[in-house]
């Protein structure tokens, strides 16, 4: 993913914060997979135009990793969201995710923080 975004890119998520750049990047996809090793995900519905591409996304994984400060639970998760890129030059400038944060949370059994 860090290949296919710019060096400004910005990714905004409800679980792991706001990443700016491509090495923050990186360290956000690090994260994500170390947390969920397993994360499948599925598109829905994509919609896209020149600047912009917007997914309904089924995803689920098991919690095998540390979230921030959270340990593993090994409880599994399903979700609906929505995932919104934007574009500049071919390359995605911008990613913001949308799900229901306490949905995640209730499923894998951790404290709303």
């Amino acid at each position: 993913m860090a290949s296919l975004s710019r060096d400004e890119i910005i990714i905004n998520s409800k679980r792991f914060g706001v990443w700016k750049g491509r090495d923050g990047a990186r360290t956000y996809w690090h994260k994500l997979y170390d947390a969920f090793p397993d994360i499948h995900i599925k598109p829905v519905t994509v919609i896209a135009d020149r600047s912009r591409v917007m997914s309904e996304i089924d995803f689920s994984s098991t919690h095998r990793g540390k979230i921030n400060r959270i340990p593993s639970t090994g409880k599994k998760f399903s979700l609906r969201g929505a995932f919104v890129y934007d574009m500049k030059d071919g390359k995605i400038k911008e990613i913001r995710m949308y799900y229901d944060k306490s949905l995640l949370n209730n499923q894998l059994d951790i404290m709303q923080i």
